[in-house]
């Protein structure tokens, strides 16, 4: 019984040598291939010590965690080393899910982590689809926000969060991303980005904007560029506007009928001639006074 135990220990063993050579010196020389292109991906200068260094801490990453961990070094650079080994198992296993966020992660996972575990894996896919402006879209629209940007195309995206970057308030934010969803996204070929990023955003400036996609007349839509406040403030009073047009009209209309009416009245009460009142001793008078004057002057 005992011989029988040994030769089984003996084949177990034997067996396990053969494949465990092989594997090793693959395994060694992968994970030498993944730290080249780590350090290429971070910009720094593999020195002996760093590369001693770095093989070990992601070979031991990898009997840890899995082989999913070369691709994320490979693509995240040798920072995704430290945070994984500061993070662990949630820093790993969502950069292995979406490849795209090695990097980001690798370089902000004190800052994105916390949204992640917050917010869910649509976090997660917006900061893939928009590296390095997921944590920015949160703070400019909120958490809620993030359903609705990760199914906008990548340069929308972008643009909606450098835009909502520059608004002059996070109201003005949230209004850009409601007029959005009402056009459908159109309202972005009627902002002038250059301007927004020079002088920032403002509510005008969205109001204009939606009110030209949603469709104005031709000549409006010069105003809407150049002066949207001013666009914006005769849009959106249209009853004080109307009402003062309509009173002036009322009042054009009310001197009209007065100007009639008194000639009207001119007609059917004309005013009696003025009688004359000279009697014939004041007429005596008069032609004494002229005679005398004649003779004078003679």
């Amino acid at each position: 019984m005992i011989h029988k135990t040994v030769i089984l220990f003996t084949l177990l063993f034997t067996v396990s040598m053969v494949f465990a050579g092989p594997a090793s010196a693959v395994t060694r020389r992968v994970v030498s291939e993944t730290i080249e292109q780590a350090a290429k991906k971070s910009g720094k200068a593999l020195t002996p010590a760093v590369r001693k260094a770095s093989e070990k801490a992601l070979t031991q990453a990898c009997k840890q965690y899995g082989d999913d961990v070369l691709k994320v070094v490979a693509r995240g650079g040798l920072e995704t080393l430290e945070q994984g080994s500061k993070h662990g198992t949630d820093f790993w296993r969502i950069c292995s899910r979406t490849p795209q966020v090695a990097r980001s992660f690798a370089l902000h996972a004190d800052d994105l982590l916390p949204l992640a575990r917050r917010i869910g894996p649509e976090f997660v896919k917006l900061e893939g689809r928009v590296p390095g402006l997921g944590k920015k879209a949160v703070e400019c629209f909120g958490d809620d926000a993030v359903k609705v940007l990760v199914k906008l195309s990548p340069d929308d995206a972008a643009k909606m969060i450098a835009y909502a970057g520059k608004a002059d308030s996070p109201k003005t934010a949230k209004l850009l991303l409601k007029h959005y969803k009402k056009t459908s996204g159109t309202i972005l070929k009627h902002l002038d980005g250059k301007r927004i990023m020079a002088v920032g955003l403002s509510a005008a400036m969205v109001t204009a904007a939606y009110k030209v996609s949603d469709g104005v007349e031709d000549g409006l839509k010069d105003v809407a560029h150049n002066s949207p406040e001013t666009f914006t403030r005769s849009i959106e009073r249209p009853l004080t506007v109307g009402f003062a047009v309509g009173s002036l009209g009322l009042l054009g209309l009310v001197w009209w009928l007065l100007a009639q009416a008194r000639g009207f009245l001119s007609n059917l009460f004309p005013k009696k001639r003025r009688e004359n009142t000279t009697t014939p001793d004041d007429a005596r008078k008069t032609i004494s006074s002229e005679g005398n004057g004649s003779r004078q002057a003679e």
